[in-house]
């Protein structure tokens, strides 16, 4: 009788908590509007309330991890400090900073193979600092700098051999003075 009565409990616990945690899931399409678990692609489950904040943490249907992060607001993403997005495989899609719902500090982004694709930095939402691109080997493909947005001083594309492309200025995000052009051994078209 004993049993009986634990194992009908048991039953009805899990499956309280089952139905609780559906509740608390939102679903989300491919393009992270909300809609159906049957045409999901995402799902979040209950924030946790966390430092001031709720963390978020979001899955690929498949149930790997997509994203996590905390934001100041439960039902709305104003995330502050670091966020990671990662790939389905599990690897890391992207580091980004945030101040108060604002891009602010280091982002780094990652081909889905792991290695780096570009990092730079932002102030109050814009590129500020140095910016770097490379290629899926690993060779630079672009490095120059941002201010407030735009691209300013000395730029510099490269090959996917690792050579100089074509190298310039920006001002004020427009290109000025004459541009070199490299052929891809290296030597310069004049």
């Amino acid at each position: 009788m004993k049993k009986a009565t634990l194992f009908t409990f048991t039953v009805l616990y899990l499956s309280s908590f089952t139905l609780f945690a559906q509740k608390d899931t939102i679903w989300f399409d491919s393009n992270w509007k909300k809609t159906t678990k049957k045409n999901a692609s995402y799902f979040r489950c209950h924030c946790i309330e966390k430092e001031n904040g709720y963390w978020f943490t979001d899955y690929y249907i498949s149930g790997a991890k997509q994203m996590e992060g905390l934001s100041m607001e439960e039902n709305t993403e104003v995330f502050h400090g670091t966020v990671n997005w990662y790939f389905e495989n599990g690897n890391v899609f992207q580091i980004v900073n945030y101040k108060n719902g604002i891009l602010f500090g280091t982002r780094e982004a990652f081909y889905e193979n792991g290695k780096l694709k570009s990092e730079t930095t932002y102030k109050n939402g814009k590129k500020d600092g140095k910016w770097k691109a490379y290629f899926e080997n690993g060779k630079m493909e672009e490095s120059g700098n941002f201010e407030h947005g735009e691209k300013e001083g000395l730029w510099k594309i490269y090959y996917k051999n690792g050579k100089l492309k074509d190298e310039g200025k920006y001002v004020f995000d427009r290109k000025i003075d004459i541009w070199k052009t490299y052929y891809y051994d290296g030597t310069n078209q004049e």
